[in-house]
């Protein structure tokens, strides 16, 4: 008799742990990234009692197995800041917690990780969730690839690097039906000595711009020659370089003319720069038809120094700066992270989950990689908290408590029967 009074002791410690997981998620149905819980139960050991059939058992209560997190995907909230950053799929943002005052010298690895992805630049540059924890990335080199381990992601707000001009390309028509000319090509009157210029402007180490000439004369019938110039060389200097063009009898560029050839601008000691008429694949080339001579195409890879106005972050987690001089360059990946086990991850407060040895070693890779999920910029992850299935688990919580103490109540009453059994 006296062990129905710890059944149901049993029952109303269960259905409360049962309630204040429901009041957890409730309370959270607003937080960003959170991830809801429920907690499950299990029947206790069995006491054998022997009847008249042989042995049987009796049920001793319940009592709490586990509080697991749910980890399936939030709604997706839209932003204005292109730092908000949702997951679409599985993984975790990597965050470092700073333990000092200089990210540079401090040297500890204290990762978490979140699904929440409201991320701001620091007075420093890096970029951060609200309780200052570093995010992390890997830092891009110029060509796109990926530059050492996964480090706390820093961008400058300064000027960007400028970079040299190393390659230029054109593609013209050139008057077909133009005279051969029979003199000679003068730099102190070249608009006077050729038939046609195109001009472009290049960039040194220092992104200082200048103004290449390209003046064409026709020498031949399907012959042009060409001569470059830098705009600020005096009438004395050599031409940075010259070469010839020549045409078949439909026009199109002879095989092997046009191709890039290193031509030497004067300014800064002489800086080489590959000089091409070939378009930019051999597909968007120099020709030579009875019309106007103009310039077609033309492009050059170098830029001047410019300064970042903003920042926005691909699909694939790219981080990249847009600049006055009208670059994007790409400056880091995101680090994605996931585990073999999640659910035995441990819930540190803030949004943020740490490593342990029921979840497993962390395994990393970028957005959309190794089975982890893309990113949503200019989102946020909302708590997948659903407040119409939280609001029937806790009635029926309730309900269970009220059950439970029924039957404290009841055991009372009966033996409080039995005690006047002796009256």
């Amino acid at each position: 008799m006296l062990s129905s009074f710890f059944s149901g002791i049993s029952g109303l410690m269960a259905n409360s742990y049962g309630i204040n997981v429901v009041g957890n998620n409730i309370a959270n149905v607003n937080t960003i990234g959170y991830k809801g819980a429920r907690a499950t139960f299990q029947d206790v050991l069995y006491q054998s009692v022997f009847g008249a059939a042989g042995t049987s058992q009796i049920g001793r209560g319940t009592a709490l197995s586990s509080v697991d997190t749910i980890f399936a995907q939030g709604s997706f909230e839209s932003t204005s800041e292109p730092t908000d950053l949702a997951i679409g799929g599985k993984g975790f943002f990597v965050v470092r917690q700073l333990n000092g005052d200089n990210p540079e010298t401090d040297q500890t690895n204290l990762l978490y990780y979140t699904r929440a992805g409201q991320f701001r630049f620091d007075e420093a540059g890096y970029l951060v969730n609200p309780a200052g924890y570093l995010l992390q990335g890997w830092a891009l080199n110029g060509n796109g690839d990926i530059d050492g381990v996964s480090r706390d992601i820093q961008i400058s707000q300064g000027a960007s690097r400028p970079k040299a001009t190393t390659y230029i390309a054109m593609a013209l028509n050139l008057q077909a039906d133009a005279e051969i000319r029979t003199d000679t090509f003068d730099p102190a009157d070249p608009s006077r000595t050729s038939d046609y210029s195109s001009s472009v402007t290049a960039y040194d180490v220092n992104g200082q711009s200048h103004v290449v000439n390209v003046y064409f004369r026709k020498i031949a019938d399907e012959t042009w020659e060409w001569h470059a110039r830098d705009a600020e060389s005096l009438a004395t200097d050599p031409d940075a370089g010259t070469g010839a063009l020549n045409f078949t009898t439909t026009g199109l560029l002879d095989v092997g003319s046009g191709l890039p050839v290193s031509i030497t601008l004067p300014y800064l000691g002489g800086q080489a720069i590959r000089l091409g008429f070939d378009g930019t694949d051999g597909g968007n080339a120099t020709t030579q038809y009875p019309m106007a001579s103009a310039t077609n195409f033309q492009t050059q890879d170098g830029y001047a120094p410019g300064v970042m106005l903003n920042v926005t972050v691909s699909a694939e987690g790219v981080i990249s700066g847009h600049y006055s001089n009208g670059q994007i360059l790409d400056l880091y990946t995101l680090t994605l992270a996931n585990f073999n086990n999640p659910w035995g991850l441990t819930r540190e407060g803030g949004n943020l989950f740490s490593e342990t040895l029921e979840s497993g070693v962390a395994y990393t890779g970028g957005p959309g990689q190794n089975g982890l999920g893309k990113i949503n910029p200019n989102s946020l992850e909302q708590s997948n908290v659903d407040l119409a299935t939280e609001f029937v688990k806790m009635i029926i919580a309730q309900r269970g408590f009220q059950a439970n103490a029924k039957v404290i109540t009841t055991t009372d009453e009966i033996l409080a029967e039995l005690m006047n059994l002796k009256r």
